[in-house]
């Protein structure tokens, strides 16, 4: 009945170099050492004995876990660790790097620009409109300057 005999797991062989031999070999020692040490403390345990750790383990840590969960719902201020996403920046695929090529402005938009441009200067010839003139330039105060700055961009480009 080959179907419950025990197989041998197929382990690659491992170049190991004199290093990693020692450590393993140290380590080996070691564990059968904490082995063999703990049998010796414990061969004289009855099975009360036994059962009485194993009660006194599972109160123990259950009793540890509840505070945990306990705590973490009724704590303001709890020493556990605090878990903080990681945000991605915005501009990550960016290089910094400056666009070689010219920006294009659409003969629709140089049109709506234009428009109110003179919106604009007509608000700030008429005394009604003065008031409204004066409020959104307070409010955004390079408004202006950016619509020159564009329209003057326009016709550099038109001149090429």
């Amino acid at each position: 009945m080959k179907l419950f005999q025990k197989r041998k797991p197929s382990v690659p062989e491992r170049k190991h170099n004199a290093l990693s031999k020692g450590i393993h070999t140290a380590y080996k020692r070691l564990q059968s050492g904490w082995a063999n040490w703990m049998m010796k403390r414990t061969e004289n345990f009855s099975q009360r004995t036994w059962i009485v750790l194993l009660i006194l383990f599972v109160l123990s840590i259950g009793s540890y876990s509840t505070y945990v969960g306990v705590s973490a719902f009724t704590n303001k201020r709890s020493n556990t660790i605090t878990i903080t996403p990681i945000k991605k920046p915005k501009h990550i695929t960016e290089t910094g790097d400056a666009s070689i090529e010219a920006a294009e402005v659409s003969a629709a938009d140089y049109l709506r620009i234009k428009k109110f441009r003179m919106y604009m200067d007509s608000l700030a010839r008429s005394p009604s409109g003065k008031i409204l003139y004066d409020s959104i330039t307070s409010h955004r105060p390079g408004l202006m300057d950016s619509v020159r700055f564009i329209e003057n961009y326009y016709q550099q480009l038109k001149q090429k």
